[in-house]
């Protein structure tokens, strides 16, 4: 538009106090001409001021962009610094060093602090309403806030309680114990504890992140605070149940059950022998273990009609003290050792039963000392085992076993609750729940107000039956009477292979048993390690009635098998329908069961395997849930 144009166009044109325009025409055709290049111009002119806004807004956004980006890598810094601190403190045990932790709590605090300052910003506010990437912002302020709580709160709480629990004598001599401390510890505990369940839950509720940049630190501070969770609500657990289990509110006496894992059981072994374990106010004593062969003859078959269904062939169990172990719920197993114990000349009242076997033998004497046998040899925290699941067989005549197993199990738990200490007893802590998780250990309270810290707290596990934490069960019963589940090695691999749309998950799983029982072992081996006296399979041959259970609220399918081993059938028992067959392993051979196992849809977790325990700790699961 030249000079002239604009003078004329402004000179005809009038406009109403709106702003509309009105022409003046003259002749017609002229008129008509300068006003259709004025409404051109003004349409261009209009675009032009849109594109400039436009470009001046997404000035301002990328402004914003690169003060965000700058902040984010302050944050990311920030937090990474934290979580390389709190994994120091990963493990509770690691709460005693009182210097250590007095040296990292300040630094934490800062890093935390900082993060969460930045975070809180009105530019982080603003962000969270940016289409999709909103959520990383969302999840990046949640993450830092929760952080910040960690190290404000819990922990500063966890480690004062620590400390003074640490600085207060718990052994008044020999297995007397003051329970005094662990009753003063158990409020700092319990709220240290709760502040960091809560925190983790607010932390897997955050938005799933959908950058590599903001997933990555999200995904470390979910294991991080897992792993700093589940050590605090172990110990937590003992603190708040000990007093009472100690006897602080009066006598209570455990029967022991001693198992062998030697010969399969679904939730252990054999049962060996029965003891008993009595505390009054601290005061620890631990009584005889008495041979199996004292409690046969007492209540006949314990099994329901169901049960001796299951486990009538090719070995018909007779369900007296020494099967009671087939029962894949420990409920069951607990209920009835008390049963049998109180109707035994050992009668007394019964507060709750503790399972034990040689793999938690072991670890106690790791804990508390090695055990000398009367014949010299020596015990440690590597080679129990080893000794009580095969050795024993091979070197002690059968009429003097029990009372080796007696004399082992007896000074192990003695030396347990000898000379207490407060770092003793998180070992011991430790120790219990990882133990438990493995079957190597039950501890069943009968008092409804202890019991959640009990088989509650998972110290006395049950068949799966959790909707939201998923487990597949495969239990062994060892059919020809021998000893040789020492020689059973297991490998499992479960590998996710789908998210369902109604929210379940399919997930595949691998189970392999393999006979690894040497040719020197078949050669010079006794019938009683090797079997084959009763027609069930041949000397060195397990025979193993297996059970598979689905997750609670899911479903198996699919079974294929490979090796000599039965096609599952699905039977009923004590409410569940699990799937059953019978495995014969011969010596260098192996069986797989492969199949499908389908969760809940109110699953929360990955699939795990719950099993029977073997006579080591590694339970030979592998794990493979990275498909999306």
């Amino acid at each position: 538009m030249s000079f002239d144009d604009y003078a004329f166009s402004h000179e005809h044109d009038e406009r109403d106090e709106r702003g509309i325009v009105h022409h003046h025409h003259g002749d017609s055709n002229p008129h008509h001409h300068r006003n259709h290049r004025h409404r051109s111009h003004t349409a261009r002119n209009v675009s032009l001021t849109v594109v400039a806004i436009a470009i001046i807004a997404i000035a301002v956004a990328a402004l914003l962009g690169v003060k965000l980006y700058k902040q984010a890598q302050e944050v990311k810094s920030e937090e990474s610094q934290a979580l390389a601190l709190l994994s120091n403190v990963q493990n509770v045990s690691q709460l005693n060093n009182a210097a250590a932790v007095s040296a990292i709590l300040p630094k934490l605090q800062a890093h935390t602090a900082k993060a969460a300052n930045i975070a809180n910003g009105g530019l982080w506010k603003l962000a969270t309403h940016v289409p999709v990437y909103g959520d990383d912002i969302t999840t990046v302020r949640g993450m830092t806030q929760t952080m910040n709580s960690l190290a404000t709160q819990a922990l500063p709480q966890l480690s004062k309680t620590m400390q003074t629990m640490l600085g207060s004598k718990l052994s008044s001599g020999n297995r007397q114990i003051n329970v005094q401390p662990i009753i003063d510890a158990q409020s700092g505990f319990s709220e240290a504890n709760k502040d960091i369940q809560s925190e983790l839950d607010q932390l897997k509720w955050l938005p799933e992140p959908h950058l590599a940049e903001v997933k990555e630190p999200y995904d470390l501070a979910i294991q991080q605070f897992t792993a700093v969770s589940k050590q605090i609500d172990q110990i937590n657990n003992l603190i708040q149940v000990m007093p009472k289990f100690l006897g602080s509110g009066g006598t209570r006496t455990y029967v022991i059950m001693a198992q062998t894992t030697s010969e399969a059981r679904s939730s252990g072994g054999l049962v060996g022998s029965l003891g008993s374990f009595t505390a009054n106010n601290g005061s620890i004593s631990v009584g005889s273990f008495h041979p199996n062969a004292e409690f046969i003859n007492l209540g006949g078959s314990h099994a329901n009609a169901q049960e001796e269904e299951v486990f009538k062939s090719p070995l018909d169990f007779s369900f007296d003290i020494r099967d009671l172990a087939a029962f894949p719920d420990f409920s069951r197993t607990a209920e009835t050792v008390k049963s049998v114990w109180q109707v035994s000349k050992y009668k007394t009242s019964v507060d709750g039963v503790m399972g034990i076997d040689p793999v938690f033998v072991q670890e106690m004497i790791g804990i508390s000392g090695n055990v000398t046998l009367p014949s010299g040899q020596v015990l440690t925290g590597s080679n129990t085992a080893q000794f009580m699941l095969n050795g024993i067989y091979k070197d002690v005549p059968v009429s003097e076993q029990d009372a080796y197993f007696s004399y082992v199990a007896s000074a192990a738990m003695n030396n347990v609750f000898s000379n207490m200490t407060a770092t003793k007893m998180i070992k011991i802590a430790q120790s219990f729940s990882s133990l438990a998780n493995q079957r190597h250990l039950y501890l069943y309270s009968f008092h409804s107000d202890e019991a959640k810290y009990f088989q509650g707290a998972g110290l006395a596990k049950n068949a799966p039956s959790s909707e939201t934490d998923p487990e597949t069960g495969i239990y062994l019963n060892e059919n020809n009477p021998s000893k040789l589940d020492r020689y059973v090695h297991r490998k499992t691999v479960i590998t996710r292979t789908s998210y369902n749309q109604n929210g379940s998950q399919t997930y595949h799983v691998a189970f392999t048993a393999t006979n690894t029982i040497s040719s020197a072992d078949l050669a010079s081996g006794n019938t009683y390690i090797l079997g084959g006296t009763g027609n069930i399979g041949a000397p060195g041959t397990p025979v193993e009635r297996i059970l598979f259970y689905a997750p609670q609220g899911g479903s198996i399918r699919n079974f294929s098998v490979s090796g000599n081993a039965e096609q599952p059938t699905q039977v009923s028992m004590d409410g569940k329908k699990p799937w059953t067959s019978v495995a014969t392993i011969a010596p260098g051979k192996s069986v797989t069961y492969s199949y499908d196992v389908t969760t809940s849809i109110n699953a929360t977790s990955d699939l795990t395997l719950d099993q029977t325990p073997m006579g080591w700790l590694d339970p030979e699961v592998t794990y493979k849930t990275d498909t999306k």
